[in-house]
């Protein structure tokens, strides 16, 4: 099932990483964290992302897009806001079996409000995100322990009467 997640960048920010005293650094900081933690996830989900961010304050005259993996970042023009894009996504990508639309603005639930639209609050998906990195890691040490178990060198595979018996014979190959 084609899944597509639509997330209001600046909306998750300030609702999930609180951060505290944003200057133009953190904000840089918190916008790469997400584009990370998105990336991870789609890769293991393999569902598509399209992150918004606002630039409605910024003297920016065009709209800035890139692509990282899956994850599809967007930032507005000036004068844009990210919620306009968000309603443009979400009625023009009919490709999709499934759009989820992640923002805690009220307003714009309401508005992207349609059949196979899915709405959910920064507090759900931030739990779906946070099982997913219980459980990835959760993952990643049984593939350890399962990597340490199978790479023991052969000396600790054998029992001892076998490592014995192939000591003699390396010395006695050794003497001649």
């Amino acid at each position: 099932m084609k899944e597509l997640y639509i997330i209001d960048g600046y909306n998750f920010i300030f609702n999930y990483f609180k951060p505290e005293g944003v200057n133009k650094e953190k904000l840089a900081f918190f916008r790469d964290k997400l584009v990370r933690d998105l990336t991870q996830y789609s890769n293991f989900k393999g569902y598509k992302f399209v992150v918004v961010f606002d630039a409605k304050h910024s003297p920016r005259r065009i709209r800035s897009e890139k692509k990282i993996d899956n994850v599809e970042i967007i930032y507005s023009r000036g004068e844009e806001t990210a919620d306009t894009i968000i309603e443009k996504l979400v009625h023009s990508n009919e490709e999709y079996e499934r759009i989820f639309v992640i923002t805690s603005d009220y307003v714009q639930q309401k508005v992207v409000f349609k059949k196979d639209i899915y709405r959910k609050s920064i507090r759900e998906f931030a739990i779906e995100l946070e099982d997913f990195k219980k459980e990835l890691g959760k993952e990643i040490e049984s593939l350890k322990r399962d990597a340490e178990r199978s790479f023991y060198i052969v000396e600790k595979r054998l029992d001892k009467t076998t490592r014995n018996l192939l000591e003699d014979i390396r010395k006695d190959n050794i003497e001649k």
